[in-house]
């Protein structure tokens, strides 16, 4: 997952009104004529029209899954506006037919036929996603400890009471998803071994087959190929040399690059264990060869 300054409400919504001045009034009325009917209903949405928001605040980068999609000039096509919180209803999870032996001694949360239809169009509600994360495994899913919160409640009673399982690194929740998930080579893994914090990591990482997914393993195989030999040049006797690698590894460990999660959490390893580091490298090579 990709982490990001916690931005206020009203930051961002500034932001919001430099895109569209009048889509948060547009906005209003339509959550207006959600809340008098009870759920969520129309025919053409425009929560689209302020994606470029979320692609700028994620850098074009998948919220979830950290894969890098298609900027502005892709006309947006490779990005879904997110909801959070799903806003026409909600759906057991995990389901059986898809994922039949994912099963937790924990609860993850009632359905419900109407979804949170008044977080249809609150910014604090969304983020920009691939079609893999939200369209393939998000959907109408929203998995809580808690019981489901009622109905027009503010996002940051709903996150007291319900306890979301799925970690979101802005809005309310703010989470930084280093602070749950870390990386042993190309694995995301829990970094807290219980408790809330392993529970909400375990459960983002099957949610979002995380693990199981080829173009995410690939992609984090390149990452680490890359920031492995990046760290050797960093030993170079050639002073400009080094320096020239500490400001590519500053890049890739950064926010704006694919797989910053796995990349820190390689780096770091790198630094406190370099034979394991080593071992993952050579697994990596052996794993891109192939497809190279």
């Amino acid at each position: 997952m990709i982490r990001y300054a916690v931005l206020s409400k009203a930051e961002l919504e500034a932001r919001v009104d430099a895109v569209d001045a009048g889509w948060r009034t547009r906005a209003a009325g339509r959550r207006d004529a959600f809340i008098a009917a009870g759920k969520f209903n129309e025919e053409s949405s425009i929560w689209s029209d302020v994606k470029t928001v979320f692609m700028d605040l994620q850098y074009d980068k998948c919220v979830f899954c950290e894969r890098v999609l298609g900027g502005k000039l892709a006309r947006k096509s490779e990005h879904d506006v997110e909801h959070f919180r799903p806003k026409g209803r909600v759906m057991n999870w995990p389901y059986p037919s898809r994922m039949p032996k994912l099963i937790y001694t924990f609860s993850t949360g009632l359905p419900n036929s109407t979804g949170y239809y008044w977080l249809a169009y609150d910014v604090e509600n969304y983020a920009c996603a691939c079609k893999g994360c939200n369209s393939d495994r998000k959907r109408d899913y929203f998995p809580i400890l808690g019981p489901r919160g009622a109905a027009v409640a503010a996002i940051a009673a709903l996150n007291a009471s319900e306890i979301p399982l799925l970690l979101f690194p802005h809005g309310s929740l703010g989470d930084d998803p280093q602070d749950y998930i870390t990386f042993e080579g190309v694995i995301a893994k829990p970094l807290h071994q219980a408790g809330l914090p392993q529970q909400r990591a375990q459960v983002t990482i099957d949610f979002f087959s995380l693990n199981d997914r080829e173009e995410l393993l690939a992609d984090r195989a390149r990452v680490i190929r890359e920031l492995f030999k990046t760290i050797r040049l960093t030993d170079d006797p050639d002073p400009q040399m080094q320096a020239a690698a500490r400001r590519d590894i500053d890049t890739i460990i950064s926010n704006v690059s694919p797989q910053a999660a796995c990349a820190r959490a390689y780096l770091s390893l790198a630094k406190s264990d370099p034979q394991k580091a080593w071992e993952i490298y050579l697994d990596v090579q052996r794993y891109l060869k192939p497809s190279n």
